[in-house]
């Protein structure tokens, strides 16, 4: 019963036929602030259910109904879920793309996402956590912008009797600016280093670190982050051993280890950005038959999709090439009001599919640069309790009405055509065909 406000918080209806869902008792808006109906609540509608809201001969929301009922704010809220009648109506998790609860979101809820503390503290968490260095040096950062390494100041803060004289330096007292950034022998180690770290200047290391980011390419964070661990371990060699080497020797132990540990993951096979080959070797397992000699060789799709946070607005992208690379068409139009980019790519991807379909396309390679998308279109039995759901079983459905269909992950870099006119479907605000394409566009794009 403790947690029973944190999952009432989170916890929202997704909106099927509507037959189950209370208008005024469930939490089945998507408003992050308040889920629930605004609009005082009519004692003859005590137990309307979504249902009565819904056009059944249309399938879409009663327009006349609502504003005749609601204010204009909920009216607005309410025609922005889709309906699908098809579907039984289901609790899920929101904020979660496949609508299930874990104890991650649970603590977001509780304590905040990183990227959500506006001025309090580092905020740069999830640029720190895509730089390619080792977990542990990653985690050694996160203990020191988080001010939890025992420095001697730490230490006495938890009431633990320590002298709290740096033991590198002998003078000043220890705290995790001092240790990794401002003690004399630090120092030393930052200027043979060649890095602009001497050039911050501040008091508090998660703003100098936050200026290491903001300054240095990713090998020079990596650099900076193998002298940050690398100190720390002398640190803990002088505490605990009472040696300290050379300011040269941790130089060099910091820059043979981010160089083997590059290395080593060449060596692994890691894989790396896709190559312009991509589009004439699909490199993911898709859905549908086997392609065999017999069949004409399939036709190219790439996917992409348009999204707004500031309005939720969605537009999709199409580009159809020929098996060679030539420009055969593309589409471009808005999407109904998504809630998230996964939603809209899921619903771009729908909505190239039935373009594909009318067009009478029977063997056809896709390819989409959202690698969460095209790994649920090529997981088999997965239940979706979200929004996105409704759209991943849409795809599965057309996809399985071709001769052959694969579908592959593409980097943005090399969807830029289909990315373009997602774009431009923003300015038009209408569906665009697109017959034929510069041969600068082509060629750039290839």
């Amino acid at each position: 019963m403790t947690a029973k406000s944190l999952i009432c918080s989170g916890v929202r209806r997704r909106i099927g036929n509507g037959d189950s869902t209370f208008v005024w008792g469930h939490p089945w808006l998507q408003d992050e602030d308040d889920p629930m109906i605004q609009t005082e609540m009519p004692s003859q509608l005590s137990n309307a259910r979504v249902i009565n809201l819904i056009n059944q001969d249309t399938g879409t929301w009663d327009y006349d109904l609502l504003t005749d009922i609601f204010e204009p704010g909920d009216v607005s809220r309410i025609l922005k879920i889709p309906v699908s009648p098809s579907y039984d109506d289901m609790w899920y998790w929101h904020g979660d793309p496949k609508g299930n609860y874990t104890v991650n979101h649970g603590y977001r809820c509780m304590v905040g996402n990183y990227e959500n503390i506006a001025n309090v503290g580092f905020a740069k968490w999830l640029t720190l956590w895509k730089q390619k260095i080792p977990p542990k040096w990653k985690t050694l950062l996160w203990r020191a912008l988080s001010d939890i390494l025992p420095t001697t100041q730490n230490l006495l803060i938890k009431r633990v009797e320590i002298d709290p004289v740096c033991a590198m330096c002998g003078v000043a007292n220890e705290d995790i600016m001092h240790t990794l950034v401002s003690c004399d022998y630090t120092k030393t180690i930052w200027a043979l280093s060649n890095l602009p770290s001497t050039n911050i200047v501040t008091n508090i290391f998660y703003e100098w670190f936050s200026e290491i980011l903001n300054i240095l390419d990713s090998d020079g964070i990596a650099y900076a982050a193998a002298i940050i661990y690398h100190v720390w371990r002398a640190r803990n060699g002088a505490v605990w051993d009472a040696c300290l080497p050379r300011p040269r020797r941790v130089l060099a132990a910091a820059q043979a280890e981010i160089t083997a540990w590059r290395r080593a993951h060449a060596l692994r096979g890691d894989p790396s950005p896709a190559t312009p080959s991509a589009l004439a070797q699909p490199t993911a397992h898709g859905a549908g038959p086997n392609h065999t000699p017999t069949q004409p060789p399939p036709s190219k799709c790439c996917v992409d999709a348009g999204y707004r946070h500031t309005d939720n607005t969605a537009t999709i992208g199409v580009v159809i090439l020929e098996p060679g690379g030539q420009f055969i068409s593309a589409y471009s139009a808005p999407l109904p009001h998504c809630f998230s980019p996964l939603m809209a790519e899921a619903y771009a991807f729908k909505e190239a599919l039935s373009w594909l379909r009318e067009r009478g396309e029977q063997n056809i390679e896709l390819y989409t640069d959202c690698q969460v998308l095209q790994s649920y279109l090529t997981t088999p039995q997965l239940l979706t309790r979200s929004y996105v759901g409704y759209a991943i079983d849409g795809c599965r459905n057309h996809l399985s009405t071709f001769n052959y269909c694969h579908v592959s992950f593409l980097p943005r870099s090399q969807n830029i055509l289909a990315h373009s006119l997602a774009t431009t479907a923003f300015q038009y605000d209408t569906v665009m065909y697109w017959d034929t394409i510069p041969p600068d566009a082509i060629s750039a794009y290839l």
